[in-house]
């Protein structure tokens, strides 16, 4: 397959041909400007012409107001249906990543921002049509990529899948995105980005798994923490992940990262006690063991969610190693300042009324607080 490499190479003997009088094929001139057009970008890096794959779910949107306070021009490529009033002033592009990218055809960009693909269908359809259209292919990926979470150092190069299991039989999240993190690597090769983050929290997060802590914590009374003090907490504030994410493409970094924060070891406790400092609330906080909950039918993700006892196969599931990521300019913001944020966003959402967050209900909380003080003989 050829590459935008191949078209610049290709303007370049073009325009020789032509300073020397020789015929130019018909349909070359187009390529030649368009290609000429690109590699006076990449030059000068100063405005990137960025497409972004989806763009007004949770990520997306920091990530197009990150690039255009930077100067950039964005594209958006979805379905037009979620969040359609977003960004009325840049362009927007409307296919389903599916089987219908045609209105990508025939265009050039510098980079590809892809936060909606989720299986190496999807991926190969999108990565077939802009392997010759952009420099750079930024894929978001996950944590759950890696086999297991044993290695003493939990970095970009354990080993990746389920364990034990036929690739032929790979299912679920974190298996599809090895494959479509492959896709993407055969098809843009050196040109590959790929970011692999935790649980991403901050203003807008729907899935509750932060949410629920600065909510409940705010609340005030005893508050219900799963597992022990010491159990290690690694999340992303989503700004910081689209401050990196535009960095990366600003200075054509490649390869594959980590993006676990904050950046120096945080416990539960710490997390907690960090979420206590930003409410008035009195409140008070106990922990109540792994096992003890299981027996109740509350698992580590379901319904506990943001983290998982540091044993097993999750040994150092809340110990992933970003070095790679914070040497190329990765940084976090405080735990306070996203804590905060995300606590005035809930409580201004429009939509809340009788919201109920998705974690434990305030019954269930009760009634297992009381049973543990019973069982401790209390």
């Amino acid at each position: 397959m050829a590459t935008r490499r191949d078209f610049i190479e290709r303007a370049g003997a073009l325009a020789g041909a032509a300073a020397l009088g020789m015929a130019i094929p018909a349909g070359a001139a187009s390529a030649t400007h368009a290609a000429g057009a690109a590699e006076t970008r990449r030059r000068g890096r100063q405005t990137l012409r960025i497409l972004i794959l989806g763009g007004t779910g949770f990520i997306g949107p920091y990530v197009v107001r990150r690039a255009i306070a930077r100067g950039h021009e964005i594209t958006l490529f979805n379905r037009g249906k979620t969040n359609v009033h977003l960004f009325p002033h840049i362009e927007k592009l409307v296919g389903d990543r599916n089987g219908d990218l045609s209105a990508l055809e025939g265009r050039i960009w510098d980079a590809v921002v892809d936060n909606s693909g989720y299986n190496a269908n999807q991926l190969r359809l999108s990565v077939d049509l802009l392997a010759d259209a952009c420099d750079q292919y930024l894929f978001t990926s996950t944590r759950a990529v890696y086999h297991d979470f044993t290695a003493p150092v939990m970095d970009e190069d354990v080993p990746l899948g389920p364990r034990d299991t036929p690739e032929s039989e790979w299912v679920g999240y974190g298996p599809n995105k090895v494959l479509a993190e492959r896709v993407v690597q055969e098809g843009f090769g050196e040109r590959t980005l790929i970011v692999r983050p935790p649980v991403v929290v901050g203003p807008g997060d729907l899935t509750d798994r932060f949410t629920y802590w600065v909510d409940r914590i705010d609340d005030g009374g005893e508050v219900m923490v799963w597992g022990d003090p010491t159990d290690p907490v690694q999340f992303i504030d989503v700004r910081d992940l689209a401050e990196f994410y535009i960095n990366l493409l600003e200075h054509e970094t490649r390869g594959v990262f980590n993006t676990n924060g904050p950046e120096a070891p945080l416990s539960s406790a710490e997390l907690v006690y960090g979420i206590r400092a930003i409410t008035a609330a009195p409140v008070s906080f106990t922990w109540v063991d792994w096992d003890f909950l299981a027996e109740r039918g509350l698992q580590p993700q379901n319904p506990l969610p943001f983290w998982q006892p540091p044993r097993g196969r999750y040994l150092n599931y809340g110990r992933m190693d970003s070095s790679r990521a914070v040497a190329a300019g990765l940084r976090f913001r405080p735990l306070a300042v996203t804590a905060r944020q995300t606590l005035d966003w809930h409580r201004n959402r429009e939509d809340l009324g009788n919201y109920q967050l998705r974690v434990v209900s305030p019954e269930v909380e009760a009634r297992v607080l009381a049973e543990w003080k019973a069982a401790q003989g209390g």
